[in-house]
């Protein structure tokens, strides 16, 4: 149990799910017409949802599409970087950050 732990503990579970997310949209077909959603709002037949769009963004910008990237949704390459930024962020506080001891006067 306690090797379970240590494993459980040892890996940094959210980077690892935005990196599993930003590998899952470089396998995508960005230019299908016809794509499965996870949206509440498109599966609830309502067309204007402000998060739509920014994975097939991403996966046009991974293709080197920058233009139909950015017509797809203009935040698809910001958030793209915002998530680049997070996993590091993510990766250097579990594993390179050193902890200060505090020192108490009194």
């Amino acid at each position: 149990m306690k090797n379970f732990k240590k494993i459980f503990d040892a890996i940094e579970w959210e980077a690892l799910m935005w990196l599993i997310g930003l590998i899952f949209l470089i396998t995508i077909n960005p230019y299908e017409t016809q794509h499965f959603t996870l949206c509440p709002y498109k599966n609830l037949g309502i067309d204007f949802c402000p998060g739509c769009g920014l994975g097939r963004s991403i996966s046009f910008f991974y293709h080197f599409d920058f233009l139909r990237s950015i017509k797809t949704h203009p935040l698809g390459i910001f958030a793209f970087a915002i998530i680049i930024y997070r996993i590091i962020y993510l990766i250097k506080r579990k594993y390179f950050h050193k902890t200060k001891k505090e020192v108490s006067y009194g």
